[in-house]
């Protein structure tokens, strides 16, 4: 299936504007965490009025809260590109992006949830492939089951050197709707230098993981 025609066009560059600084590149290491938690910010919606307005296919409607503070600003980029739905960079005062969130649709056949979830494993494969510049300097660190919200979901961590930004650690998590043939994937990418980082899974810490994990199908 063909899921990420477009999401290189938004997922390779945080953001080309904004000034970057330089950190070390993190250690390879996972452990079973989850994101948790109450998070103050903005909530988006994603539903026919939003597809309409920005002529976009959204094939389920979903809604996230993109967390806020006066220590960090928020971009939004509605419709960034192909079938990318929604993206948000997290900066620093100074605009330097930390990380940044995309969510585009995928189709996922209906059957059990082991089935579901089994098979998502090569849609994360795909997306992972489309959204790094060069898979020779790139690598996949772990891939598990984990939970969103109440959803079940699979994701993937792993690292990929950027001509531009050094070393970023992403993030790819793919989320089936439980009632349709419908699922989002979200696509996390985090500047180390611009946010510390000594292991991979602290993206986890990021604001974008923060946001996802207020994720939810709306009914």
């Amino acid at each position: 299936m063909n899921i990420l025609k477009a999401i290189v066009t938004s997922a390779l560059v945080l953001a080309p504007s904004f000034a970057l600084a330089e950190e070390a590149e993190p250690k390879v290491e996972l452990n079973l965490l989850t994101v948790e938690g109450f998070v103050k910010g903005n909530r988006h919606v994603f539903d026919a009025d939003f597809a309409a307005e920005h002529s976009i296919a959204v094939p389920v409607p979903f809604e996230f809260i993109a967390p806020t503070s006066d220590a960090h600003l928020n971009y939004i980029q509605p419709a960034p590109g192909g079938t990318g739905i929604f993206k948000v960079f997290f900066t620093t005062l100074e605009k330097q992006v930390r990380s940044n969130l995309q969510f585009v649709p995928i189709t996922i056949e209906q059957g059990s949830v082991d089935e579901r979830l089994k098979a998502l494993e090569s849609i994360l494969h795909q997306a992972f492939r489309a959204s790094v510049p060069d898979i020779d300097n790139a690598r996949i660190n772990a891939v598990r089951n984990t939970e969103i919200g109440k959803y079940p979901a699979v994701e993937m961590f792993g690292n990929y050197d950027s001509p531009t930004d050094g070393t970023v650690i992403i993030r790819i998590v793919a989320i089936p709707d439980p009632s349709s043939g419908n699922g989002i994937l979200a696509i996390i990418n985090a500047l180390p230098k611009n946010f510390p980082m000594t292991k991979v899974e602290d993206i986890l810490g990021t604001l974008s993981s923060r946001g996802l994990g207020t994720f939810r199908f709306r009914e």
